[in-house]
């Protein structure tokens, strides 16, 4: 049954002869522009899964690397990069986007092409900037990645998306292509990879090329939950990305699938959203609180996912430091209109005053410093278990003032593309908003049926 069910699956995903030519075709007319066009540059390559045939059907990115000598001066290479660019995408739809260094990406016949620069070295160890490897990593799995394996890679690279732990990028933090076609390298095949995978341990070290003991690597990389060496940069953990939380998904996603294998794991599936009668029941039982803002126009979207994060972070942090706990938070934008920040915390009120510890009243210099510190007291100051206790008024009892105070403070700290959303679309969403934009917004309708839920989508396969 299950390899049955493989089969299927990689005959939906793998893309056919005339789409694979097509592909082809743009990819060598792209590059044959770059190469008559005038410049310092020496090459010009295609790299990614689509130069190496493990792309899934319809994957129609297209990664031009545009290789420039490592003796060029900094500034003349981010120029002369960006000015290819711009003339490979004369007529077309295009934006200036940034990774270490600025690069140009667009849209040419139905397909997303970004022309990135890179310095043409004789080592990934000896890069100029940080997408100097990525010409080396496409010349190793293209000797490496072989027949059948790509194949398996694929099915992984699905499975992957399938469970929501595919990507590398802010909002994703996962698993990136390279790592995908790494694990089958290690590992052989998508089932040896998933059993593998299922067992995992925080801190699993895959190391192809045995640059390290296990116990160096883990010490190169003491905080990750993953750590997969470059096998062309042995100083790299490629899987940096990986975040804990989508470590353990991975590891959760591949017992289930172990268990009770199905096309949905590959394949997703997407929430009903509840009838809005049961919204609402179920706002009743929680203490939920939302923040709305406005997609900043002309904002690449993951740029802007690193902001929300950082945001949602920080205004987490302040409300544990003001009393209101949360038991969870959660970001959504459907990278266009909106962006919600999500919080169910404990209680949206809280009593008027709080109780504050000092220090022991044996210490005698702190215990002056801490009662003149506190001249607004509403109860003690009185001891227990041998320390000074005040009671003093909160300066927030309802969590909406706090959101409301803390937002205005960002408005005047914020310089990133956030700045026009937290000037002018920024609300606060009490229940009844929150039910008002489910009913209009189907997106977001989904997302917070499955917030709401609060349980992972392969637990119920």
């Amino acid at each position: 049954m299950r390899k049955k069910l493989l089969e299927q699956v990689l005959k939906k995903i793998t893309p056919g002869k005339q789409e694979r030519k097509k592909q082809g075709a743009l990819a060598e007319k792209v590059m044959d522009r770059i190469r008559k066009t005038g410049g310092k540059h020496v090459d010009v390559m295609l790299c990614g899964s689509n130069a190496r045939d493990t792309h899934l059907k319809g994957d129609n990115d297209l990664d031009i690397f545009v290789l420039f000598p490592e003796k060029l001066s900094r500034q003349e290479f981010e120029e002369a990069g960006l000015r290819i660019g711009k003339q490979v995408f004369r007529g077309h739809k295009w934006e200036k986007a940034f990774s270490e260094h600025p690069y140009i990406r667009g849209e040419i016949e139905g397909f997303e092409v970004e022309i990135v620069p890179s310095y043409k070295v004789s080592s990934a160890e000896l890069k100029q900037s940080a997408v100097d490897r990525s010409p080396f990593h496409n010349e190793y799995l293209k000797k490496r990645l072989l027949g059948k394996r790509k194949g398996e890679a694929r099915l992984l690279r699905q499975f992957l998306k399938g469970i929501k732990c595919y990507g590398a990028d802010t909002k994703a933090n996962s698993i990136p292509g390279y790592v995908v076609e790494l694990l089958i390298l290690e590992y052989g095949s998508f089932m040896n990879a998933i059993k593998a995978i299922a067992e995992w341990k925080q801190g699993e070290v895959i190391d192809i090329e045995k640059y390290w003991g296990e116990e160096e690597a883990r010490r190169l990389f003491p905080d990750a939950g993953l750590v997969v060496i470059d096998p062309v940069d042995r100083n790299r953990n490629v899987a940096a990305a990986l975040s804990f939380n989508q470590f353990s998904r991975m590891v959760a996603a591949s017992r289930a699938f172990l268990k009770k294998p199905s096309e949905a794991f590959f394949f997703g599936k997407k929430e009903k959203p509840w009838p809005v009668p049961k919204l609402r029941a179920m706002l009743q039982k929680k203490e939920l609180i939302a923040v709305r803002l406005g997609f900043p126009k002309k904002a690449l979207a993951d740029v802007v996912w690193g902001q929300i994060q950082r945001l949602a972070r920080k205004a987490e942090k302040q409300m544990l430091l003001n009393g209101f706990n949360v038991i969870r938070s959660e970001a959504w934008t459907d990278e266009k209109d909106a962006i919600v920040l999500v919080f169910q915390v404990e209680s949206r009120q809280l009593q008027k005053s709080v109780a504050k510890q000092g220090p022991f009243v044996t210490d005698g210099k702190n215990s002056q410093a801490f009662l003149k510190a506190h001249p607004r007291v509403i109860a003690g100051p009185r001891i227990e278990q041998g320390r000074w206790v005040i009671e003093i008024p909160r300066k927030y009892t309802h969590v909406e003032g706090f959101l409301r105070e803390f937002l205005k403070k960002e408005k005047r700290a914020d310089t990133g593309s956030l700045k026009k959303a937290l000037n002018k679309t920024c609300s606060i969403l009490e229940e009844k908003n929150i039910a008002e934009m489910y009913k209009k917004n189907r997106e977001f309708a989904e997302f917070l049926t499955t917030y709401l839920k609060g349980e992972e989508e392969f637990l119920a396969y």
